[in-house]
């Protein structure tokens, strides 16, 4: 689109409110390289994007019960196995904002990648919400995981 020519050959993430109109694009590089050498992040987003949640038609669908990853490709692996799942785009993503969001919940779980920022990112979630409960990976993020060992092995992690 114009206006986008700096993220040719990059996948386009739609953010959408809970009706599906469109609130912005980030951008993924598809490329296996070192993404600071080649001048850009492997995450970007548009200029003045507030660092929004991802999917957040499932607070709207979900019952007493919703998922948090670190990332909107985690929220869709998530999703394709049934479960409500919203995305923070990365692990300091986490706003006061979104404790209102996901108010209600009666758990809450929160997908941690299994480093330091992941730990970190369970952490500040539990704190801020009674009902968060951590799901500590081992194989990666959700995604690894899932190539891992397929859903089974992410549903066995709540199980």
């Amino acid at each position: 689109m114009p206006g986008h020519d700096r993220f040719r050959g990059f996948l386009a993430i739609p953010y959408l409110d809970h009706r599906d109109q469109p609130l912005a694009l980030r951008f993924r590089c598809l490329a296996e390289h070192d993404h600071r050498a080649g001048g850009h992040g492997k995450y970007m987003s548009e200029t003045g994007d507030t660092g929004r949640m991802f999917n957040v038609r499932a607070v709207h669908q979900a019952g007493d019960v919703i998922h948090v990853c670190e990332g909107e490709l985690d929220a869709i692996i998530l999703a394709k196995l049934g479960l409500h799942a919203v995305a923070l785009p990365g692990a300091l993503a986490w706003q006061p904002r979104h404790r209102r969001m996901l108010a209600g919940f009666s758990r809450v779980w929160v997908w941690g990648d299994p480093d330091d920022a992941g730990a970190d990112f369970i952490a500040r979630i539990v704190r801020a919400h009674r009902a968060a409960k951590g799901v500590r990976l081992r194989h990666g993020d959700v995604t690894d995981t899932y190539l891992h060992g397929g859903g089974n092995a992410l549903l066995a992690l709540i199980a």
